[in-house]
């Protein structure tokens, strides 16, 4: 993996991204582009140009603790390439900046079926923590 290349997501990137996550995820067929905002942003992994991982980051500020924290979501790795520490060089990418960027700690959901998911991020030092998530379509 020395070729491997950790970045921020720039626009540039779009349709490789949108690619892997309609591979990863169920997401719109319509999305025309992803909001980057001071926020909100994304990190990509290229291998050799090509983009095989993303993560998805939301910069967010929680008031009774004075703190912010970063809330990750659509972590993925290209399928021919999982497995092989693509995942970990992202997140350990993001504790970096995270650390840099004074964040309290990181926050992330998996369903328990996302046994390797759920595996890299016990590995990675995440804890779980007993909550349940709850959600109401509008």
């Amino acid at each position: 993996m020395d070729n491997l290349i950790i970045r921020k997501y720039v626009n540039d990137d779009f349709n490789e991204v949108i690619k892997l996550l309609k591979d990863n995820f169920n997401i719109s067929d319509n999305i025309k582009s992803i909001d980057d905002n001071l926020n909100s942003f994304g990190i990509v992994a290229l291998l050799n140009k090509k983009i095989v991982g993303y993560i998805r980051i939301d910069k967010l500020h929680n008031p009774f603790k004075n703190s912010y924290y970063y809330f990750l979501s659509y972590v993925c790795v290209d399928s021919n390439y999982q497995n092989a520490g693509i995942a970990t060089k992202l997140l350990e990418f993001i504790f970096n900046m995270a650390k840099d960027d004074n964040i309290s700690y990181i926050e992330l959901t998996s369903r328990s079926s996302r046994e390797v998911a759920n595996h890299l991020y016990l590995k990675t030092g995440f804890v779980i923590r007993d909550t349940n998530v709850f959600r109401k379509e509008m």
